[in-house]
């Protein structure tokens, strides 16, 4: 630590330096992974935040949510489960047209969302989405469809979104009124599928199916995850780049170093403390970075970043780092005093 600490401070500019492009590498990858976060919530976290496990759908090549049609009696044939009614819908409010995924669920269900406050929901009363509250919309607000209308009567605790528009909840009665004598439904919830009966033309889809085949939701998350990785490494490369060239400057010192005696394990240390230093020091910056950026994102971007994600990938960094750091560390158990001080022709 003492030979990496002196070093640091001799040599500011070029520690510097590396430490600045740490920092731009952190800010990329956390921005990046933040966009697939809030595209991943924008998309489909009314899946990912309802509390169902299990999907009873209509049996089809794809589990989609919106393509399954489901009779009463289809769900009188399985015991057990929620029903779930799903539409994607263009209500108006304010003279204005917005584009709503419409959810129906048994109130008195574990599947209903939580509200901010507690409400009891009469026909043709929703539970709205927060993100309708940037939209100007507020409890008591109310938006026509069907030549009905609709009365926000408050919000989900959660982000609620399906298929990038914004998710309304309602009640199980008023799904049977608007349909008439002949309701469709879309799914069957459970909370696991043991003891559920499941007839030949239904499929029993777990969350994680579901979810997958949501539209656009597995390209989006394949593509910037995809990016997220190469940038790891490519920042593993260039930082190794860094290193190993930083070492290779050095190495008539290093001969020096083993010619009076010090230990190669003590001159890997000083650089492991080294890398690790600059490479903590540009991760964090990279964070506060990052953090700012978010402050400055316009409202519409699907931007979000949590606690755990940073964690995770400053842990990647900072670890893509050690790694290469090993070239580095070759170069110096190899290192002949005698040839790095001049002594051998």
């Amino acid at each position: 630590m003492f030979l990496a600490w002196k070093e640091i401070r001799y040599a500011k500019m070029k520690f510097l330096l590396i430490t600045g492009i740490i920092t731009l590498i952190t800010s990329l990858v956390l921005s990046i992974s933040g966009l697939a976060n809030g595209l991943s919530v924008d998309n489909a976290s009314a899946i990912k935040n309802m509390t169902a496990d299990t999907y009873v759908v209509e049996k089809s090549d794809t589990h989609q949510l919106e393509r399954s049609n489901m009779t009463a009696e289809d769900i009188a044939a399985v015991k057990g489960g929620s029903p779930l009614g799903l539409r994607m819908v263009e209500m108006v409010h304010e003279g204005k047209a917005m584009n709503i995924s419409l959810f129906a669920l048994d109130p008195t269900s574990s599947f209903m969302p939580a509200s901010e406050e507690s409400v009891k929901l009469a026909p043709y009363e929703m539970l709205a989405d927060p993100s309708l509250k940037k939209e100007g919309v507020q409890p008591g607000d109310t938006f026509t469809y069907q030549g009905k209308t609709w009365t926000i009567r408050g919000f989900t605790e959660k982000r609620f979104s399906y298929g990038h528009t914004p998710a309304m909840f309602t009640s199980m009665e008023t799904w049977k009124d608007l349909h008439g004598d002949t309701p469709v439904y879309q799914a069957l919830l459970f909370t696991d599928k043991e003891g559920a009966d499941i007839p030949l033309n239904l499929d029993a889809a777990s969350k994680k199916d579901i979810l997958s085949n949501v539209p656009g939701y597995s390209a989006e998350q394949g593509s910037l995850k995809m990016m997220v990785v190469f940038l790891l490494i490519i920042s593993a490369i260039v930082l190794a780049t860094f290193f190993y060239v930083m070492t290779l400057q050095k190495l008539h010192q290093y001969g020096v170093l083993k010619a009076i005696g010090t230990k190669a394990g003590i001159l890997l240390r000083a650089l492991f403390a080294q890398i690790s230093i600059l490479s903590i020091l540009g991760i964090l910056a990279g964070n506060i970075l990052t953090y700012g950026l978010t402050h400055i994102i316009p409202g519409n971007v699907p931007f979000d970043i949590s606690i755990g994600m940073v964690l995770l990938n400053s842990g990647l960094i900072l670890a893509m780092a050690w790694i290469g750091s090993l070239l580095s560390f070759r170069s110096i158990t190899k290192v002949d005093p005698l040839e790095a001080i001049g002594g051998v022709k």
